[in-house]
């Protein structure tokens, strides 16, 4: 493949990062609107987008496992078709019902080519390539967020909200028919056992923890609904450990087919792709807590109007836009540890900054501070998709990139349930104990992110020391 042609490639696969986060930016803006025209509650219009973000989110891994066993190609490329398929249903929807029904089926395509994105990209470009074009998916992601709310606005007013159904089964119908053509065909790693009990068990655990976290503000943390979907996870999650540990997983191959549970667990005692993990969800919490956070104070505390304070904060995924494939670039060159330190260390100082925050803070340093927060979101994030990447074998790299993209996804729902809880619970005193709400979100994920560097550097030293001991040993 010549770096024309893999370049294409790069854009067509990381524009499902794009149409991901600009469905689910396009539809906030247009609840009023939906709920009008169906004669609903707005409550009840909310599931055009709660129900499409905890589909992907309880799928990734389904998916990732899938473009493992039967191509990752085909089933991002499936991904593109059913996403745009949803999308032209969305469009004629008759009720409500239907339009929840059909943005599942958006969801399911989300999921497909949302779990395979990384593992293509790992799979067409050298390692020496790979930091900047895993870097380019960060930048289509903030694209897709800084473009959702605005565009979907425009087409409402100028046309209608299904408008932005037809527009988004056109781009998916373009970039389906250009993955088709374009991204190289790929052969399954090997010859897979499906464990369909394990996989239940994962979505049913997923699923409790998923809903518990996006409902647990509007329904009450200690109301019955939440607690028994906490408790769904917990005894999910305990029987799929014990499911993937248990003793049939040692018998002997058959007909060429590996038996295999739905995650092998002994994947996770690599302590650099735990710590990646970690990382992104801690980076992306802190990210879209901060995001939640800043807008309220902008308006409520310093009096900034809604369109400065919307414009103020596009300072965060423009700094994103421009510096992810950048840094990105270094870290080909570089390394990606030490670039990911780096990023870690000014989010720190970004959110010890941020933590002052008081009606008199200086309006140019509350900018600056948001610019570097997506500047520092930048150095974090392309580095450590490469560095995970890196650690995985092929066989995996599906699985894998599906569980990053679920960690990018809970540290948005963790931020945003994080910030909302605070909010609320630091608007009953007047300023002051808003303001006590504002820092501790701030500190709590400045807790977060440091903690998240002393892994970082405790599981490089390790490492090192580990490889010294080998090295030792063998000679």
């Amino acid at each position: 493949m010549n770096n024309k042609t893999r370049a294409l490639v790069q854009y067509i696969i990381c524009t499902g990062a794009f149409l991901s986060n600009l469905s689910a930016g396009m539809f906030n803006i247009a609840l009023v609107d939906i709920a009008r025209d169906y004669e609903v509650p707005i409550a009840l219009a909310q599931w055009v987008v709660t129900a499409y973000l905890l589909v992907i989110s309880v799928l990734l891994p389904i998916m990732g496992r899938l473009g493992d066993t039967f191509g990752r190609r085909t089933v991002h490329n499936i991904g593109y078709f059913s996403f745009a398929l949803g999308a032209l249903c969305c469009a004629f929807a008759p009720s409500l019902g239907w339009l929840i029904a059909f943005r599942v089926l958006q969801a399911i395509g989300a999921s497909m080519y949302q779990a395979t994105n990384m593992a293509l990209i790992v799979s067409v470009f050298p390692p020496e390539k790979r930091g900047k074009a895993l870097g380019l998916i960060s930048t289509f992601v903030a694209a897709g967020s800084m473009v959702g709310p605005s565009l979907g606005g425009l087409l409402i007013q100028w046309f209608s909200w299904r408008t932005n159904f037809w527009l988004l089964a056109g781009i998916a119908a373009i970039a389906w028919v250009s993955a088709q053509r374009l991204i190289p065909k790929d052969k399954p790693e090997a010859s897979r056992y499906i464990d369909v009990a394990g996989a239940a068990l994962f979505a049913a655990s997923l699923t409790g923890l998923v809903t518990a976290v996006n409902l647990g503000s509007l329904w009450g943390w200690q109301s019955p609904a939440v607690i028994l979907l906490l408790l769904l996870f917990a005894s999910s999650a305990a029987g799929f450990a014990a499911w993937c540990l248990s003793s049939r997983w040692n018998g002997e191959h058959t007909a060429g087919m590996r038996p295999a549970p739905f995650i092998e667990l002994k994947l996770f005692i690599d302590a650099g792709m735990n710590t990646g993990i970690l990382i992104t969800v801690v980076t992306y919490m802190a990210a879209f807590s901060s995001q939640l956070v800043l807008p309220v104070f902008l308006r409520g505390e310093m009096g900034i109007s809604p369109a400065m304070a919307g414009f103020i904060m596009m300072g965060y995924p423009l700094a994103l836009i421009i510096v992810s494939p950048i840094f990105g670039s270094w870290s080909d060159r570089l390394g990606s540890v030490p670039l990911l330190a780096t990023g870690l260390l000014m989010m720190g100082g970004v959110l010890a900054a941020l933590g002052f925050l008081n009606p008199s803070y200086p309006l140019f340093l509350l900018i600056v501070l948001i610019v570097l927060l997506g500047v520092s979101m930048g150095m974090v994030t392309s580095p450590n998709n490469s560095l995970v990447m890196g650690r995985v074998e092929s066989e995996h790299l599906g699985l894998i990139s599906s569980l990053l993209a679920l960690s990018r996804n809970l540290g948005m729902m963790f931020g945003t349930a994080a910030g909302g809880a605070l909010l609320v619970g630091g608007t009953g005193g007047g300023v002051s104990a808003s303001l006590v709400g504002f820092r501790a979100v701030f500190i709590i994920c400045l807790t977060l992110v440091v903690f998240s560097l002393v892994l970082l550097l405790l599981t490089v030293r390790f490492t090192k020391q580990r490889y010294r001991h080998e090295e030792t040993m063998s000679s």
